[in-house]
């Protein structure tokens, strides 16, 4: 008979990480405004890092999701078309509309009270055998739950455009506009 550990189980694998001296102290304060553990605040920071992630074929409702959130930009002219969204829910429809691999870049700044968060993705699917690339400007806020508060305050919204230099230039926009220059 072998003696139980003590505490709770595992998670996963252990990884040490050593932080700078400033940047624990912020995490030690993220995660008692959070009232969470540090490791579980670290962990769940490093999962809203992370791109999301579709496999293989998408269904017609993550392409309608994914569509259908899309906010209008500031030029509308270059944004995704109707019959570019007919064509890519069409072919979800018939099981064939899948998504290559895609870049990210991002920015973030993050205090112990809220995190800012601007993205320029750029995302190939392939309908019916044809690519489509669509450019993804995403940002977002998170204000931390502050003691005696229910629950954080979030606020996201993602542009999609079908010309680079149009999701480009508004991406350098809300760069400037957010501060996270």
């Amino acid at each position: 008979m072998s003696a139980a550990t003590p505490g709770r189980p595992a998670i996963g694998p252990k990884v040490p990480i050593n932080f700078p001296t400033g940047l624990l102290a912020d995490i030690e304060t993220g995660a008692s405004l959070a009232r969470l553990s540090r490791a579980a605040w670290v962990r769940r920071a490093a999962a809203r890092a992370l791109p999301e992630i579709f496999d293989g074929v998408l269904t017609s409702d993550d392409m309608f999701r994914f569509l259908n959130t899309a906010v209008r930009g500031a030029d509308p002219d270059h944004e995704v078309d109707d019959v570019t969204i007919r064509r890519l829910l069409a072919a979800a429809d018939h099981g064939t509309l899948a998504i290559q691999p895609f870049t990210t870049e991002t920015l973030a700044i993050e205090t112990a009270g809220w995190r800012r968060q601007l993205s320029f993705t750029t995302r190939s699917f392939v309908a019916d055998g044809a690519t489509i690339v669509l450019y993804q400007v995403a940002h977002g806020r998170i204000r931390y739950r502050q003691p005696d508060e229910s629950g954080p305050e979030q606020h996201g919204e993602h542009t999609l455009y079908l010309d680079q230099r149009a999701a480009r230039a508004w991406h350098q926009d809300l760069r400037k506009h957010l501060s996270l220059t």
